[in-house]
């Protein structure tokens, strides 16, 4: 069940109308019950994988309670470890292993038709559960049910955010009165989402399908216009999702964490990564590049520590080396940052440039800019290969007339669409600004 469906407004409406007249101590029985509802229709067979989750976690949970904080502290590692493997399996298994080359077609192929939706999300969800009530972080929750709701709550299944237990948790414990403020801020939040994914990024990904699709025929200023568009449609096309996740579970009164920060304002690629699908970044914080020794064990540790956990980023985000690629550059942007950071300030000081003026950050936020999209490039890419030609072609093929001679037209939008597509990012553009 898509958000952009009308299949999917009968439900929020039936929903809502439902939530809002039951007594408000069985709301949170009624959220679990539109979960399972809106999971069985959207992905029949990948329920059973949802429910393989959500029971592991929660034993796992229930596990530690009874061992204590301070007793078995071992064996709790032991069986982290296992339940951990256990799910990431899964989920290597579906966004990974089904998508190798070698095996396409055959028996294999045959659960590419029952990939689960949303277990990139769900997944990452109940590690960090299962890792914070290890750590005695937060206590495990001991009705199933409202466990269940946790990690099925159907609003942030699909695009997340991927939220923690005590940012949910607690919300579902409440009971909800239907605040009219509060519901007209959440329909026209999902009005803004709809207007990012429908009017913004499904007409750009018009051009960039074509630009990438043949991208043999498509060089030169081809490509920086692709790079360019697909920059914009990623980011209008997952942020316009997450505002309708967002504004769906504001009409039930429930609140979801922003996942993005007008990153294209960032003015360095580490900044980048602190407004970009935050709650993705803030796990692999903390799940991943602290575990490993963060910044503690000096610089060198420090930069392998950031390789490595982009290459996980790499692998999450889906199969195939262009991905690792991609998550690569952005750990060698990191490094190479913070490597050379005293170098341009003491450069800086010895110019006189004011490094504090608009312009300077202006100048700042193109170059993130450009970085950025040059990584989309090998994520948007079927193969390096294709990403190499496509940057290559850059360089050698000469073609700053199309800019020029109407062939953007001929790219799969019309004048006049072509035109509505470049207002509705400069309304995008300007919301963000201000």
């Amino acid at each position: 069940m898509s958000f952009v469906s009308l299949s999917y407004g009968l439900f929020l409406l039936i929903g809502v109308l439902v939530y809002y007249c039951i007594p408000k101590k069985g709301q949170w029985i009624w959220l679990l019950l539109l979960g399972m509802f809106f999971y069985a229709v959207s992905s029949p067979a990948g329920s059973l994988f949802l429910l393989f989750g959500i029971v592991s976690s929660y034993l796992y949970g229930m596990y530690c309670s009874r061992c204590g904080k301070q007793h078995l502290q071992k064996k709790k590692k032991l069986w982290l470890a296992v339940a951990i493997f256990a799910n990431l399996f899964l989920l290597l298994f579906f966004k990974v292993f089904l998508r190798l080359p070698f095996l396409a077609g055959g028996f294999w192929q045959r659960f590419a038709a029952i990939v689960p939706i949303g277990i990139s999300f769900y997944t990452l969800q109940i590690i960090a559960y299962m890792v914070d009530v290890q750590r005695g972080k937060i206590e495990p929750e001991r009705n199933p049910l409202r466990y269940a709701l946790f990690v099925s709550f159907f609003p942030q299944i699909l695009q997340g955010p991927i939220p923690r237990f005590k940012q949910l948790s607690g919300q579902f414990q409440k009971e909800h009165r239907f605040v009219y403020t509060r519901f007209i801020e959440s329909l026209m939040l999902m009005l803004w989402g709809f207007f990012q994914k429908l009017v913004v990024a499904d007409n750009a990904a018009i051009i960039v399908n074509r630009i990438f699709g043949e991208y043999e025929m498509y060089g030169g200023v081809y490509v920086l216009i692709g790079a360019f568009l697909y920059s914009i449609q990623l980011y209008a096309d997952f942020a316009g999702c997450v505002c309708i996740a967002r504004g769906s579970a504001g009409l039930f009164d429930i609140h979801l964490i922003d996942n993005f920060d007008h990153p294209y304002f960032s003015c360095s690629v580490k900044e980048f990564w602190g407004r970009w699908h935050i709650s993705l970044s803030s796990f692999l914080k903390d799940y991943v590049y602290i575990p490993l020794g963060g910044n503690r064990k000096g610089k060198l540790r420090k930069y392998i520590n950031l390789l490595l956990t982009f290459l996980v980023s790499g692998i999450w985000h889906g199969a195939g080396l262009s991905f690792l690629v991609w998550g690569m550059l952005h750990g060698l942007y990191q490094i190479a940052e913070d490597a050379l950071a005293p170098v341009l300030t003491s450069l800086a000081e010895k110019l006189h440039i004011r490094t504090k003026t608009a312009s300077f950050r202006l100048l700042l936020q193109i170059k993130t800019f450009v970085l950025v999209a040059f990584a989309w490039i090998f994520f948007r890419a079927d193969s390096v290969r294709m990403a190499l030609h496509m940057c290559r072609s850059v360089v050698t093929d000469r073609n700053l007339y199309v800019l020029f001679d109407e062939s953007l037209y001929r790219l799969g939008l019309g004048g006049r669409e072509f035109r509505v597509m470049l207002y509705s990012i400069g309304v995008l553009w300007l919301v963000s600004f201000l």
